[in-house]
């Protein structure tokens, strides 16, 4: 789901992480949502499932609204991937790995994503 309105899974959302698709509304918005649901972080997907390479920032967007948990984007594919594979296992949450880069080297000059290198 989007994110911006009510989160009708509020009971399934707290004590976890949410996975929240991006537009409509601003990523500050979407994570103090999942955040009042109870969510623990979250990630935030782009909407195209063939996205596999347009990092997207998640910019403050000057509300100076506060948000308390931890929040990060993953490409469209991958995204897709998560909720196509929850849906065809029949699962409502899993636990799942998502490197992160912890080089000093800038995304653009890595030119690919940043959990590749390791």
């Amino acid at each position: 789901a989007c994110g911006c309105g009510f989160i009708q899974n509020s009971d399934q959302v707290e004590g976890k992480i949410a996975l929240v698709e991006r537009g409509d509304c601003s990523f500050v918005s979407k994570v103090i949502r999942a955040q009042d649901a109870g969510a623990v972080a979250v990630v935030v997907t782009d909407q195209d499932s063939d996205n596999d390479e347009i990092f997207i920032s998640m910019a403050d967007d000057t509300t100076e609204r506060e948000v308390n948990i931890p929040a990060a984007f993953v490409l469209g594919k991958n995204g897709h991937i998560i909720k196509k594979t929850l849906a065809r296992l029949s699962l409502e949450a899993a636990v799942i790995n998502i490197p992160v880069n912890i080089t000093r080297i800038s995304l653009y000059k890595l030119n690919q994503p940043p959990w590749s290198v390791w």
